[in-house]
């Protein structure tokens, strides 16, 4: 009877669930068949948990609408190329995620592969449904010729960062572009009044903001965005508002 109470102390203040109400009126009842009232309660579990995924889902969509690619900032001298940092991919997704009411988060697990580091992630949303599992990553411990080049708790730290920068990516569906076009910004002539006002049509038309924009192009404010790059940031920003009204 305890889950019952529970569940008329959680709706009391919200408008009157029929189901709800079908049980407390078995439950009051002393001649109520208890198996009918179990399968009753089993019941409005499963339309409750129906109910968060769904809440999940449509945030998920708008979360991953609303996400713009994250210049890369750093270089790799091995590899010879660029990347966006955890640091870079959490300060421009975090805040959006926890908009949309989602948590991350990354934890160790146990693996037999000594090779392999194993993380186990877990993605939850305020409407109570949750994703998880683990993933198995290579421990980052060896350079390009194959010898070790870090002690063992700098490679565990080092795979770690991997892990959390490539599961969120992965799961967020996080992009990544070079960084030329944000460095640029500064040089040559800033877009117009015109071309301000087009841009701010079109981000309140994709549902975010104008400091999103900004932190994708490294930008102090969107009026020094230089005017050559418009017709790219337009073209982006048209993208997201596509892919939003084909998620509807």
């Amino acid at each position: 009877m305890n889950q019952v109470a529970n569940i008329a102390q959680e709706d009391q203040a919200l408008p009157a669930d029929p189901m709800v109400s079908m049980i407390e009126r078995v439950a009051m009842d002393p001649n109520s068949d208890l198996a009918k009232l179990e399968r009753m309660l089993a019941m409005k579990e499963r339309m409750d948990a129906e109910a968060s995924r769904r809440a999940f889902s449509d945030a998920m969509a708008d979360c991953q609408a609303e996400i713009l690619p994250v210049a890369k900032n750093k270089s790799n001298d091995q590899t010879r190329s660029k990347y966006a940092d955890l640091a870079a991919i959490y300060a421009a997704c975090k805040p959006i995620v926890a908009r949309h009411g989602f948590s991350f988060s990354t934890f160790p697990a146990t693996t037999e592969k000594t090779s392999m580091m194993a993380v186990r992630w877990t993605l939850r949303h305020k409407g109570g449904h949750e994703e998880s599992g683990t993933a198995e990553i290579p421990l980052d411990d060896k350079g390009m010729k194959g010898t070790a080049n870090k002690t063992q708790t700098h490679a565990f730290g080092s795979t770690a960062s991997y892990a959390r920068r490539y599961l969120f990516s992965m799961i967020f569906d996080v992009a990544t572009i070079d960084d030329d076009d944000g460095q640029a910004a500064g040089r040559g002539e800033p877009i117009s009044v015109g071309q301000y006002d087009e841009l701010r049509q079109l981000i309140d038309r994709a549902g975010i903001t104008e400091d999103i924009v900004c932190t994708a192009e490294k930008l102090g404010a969107l009026h020094d965005l230089p005017a050559e790059h418009f017709a790219r940031v337009a073209g982006r920003l048209q993208q997201t508002i596509k892919d939003r009204s084909d998620q509807k």
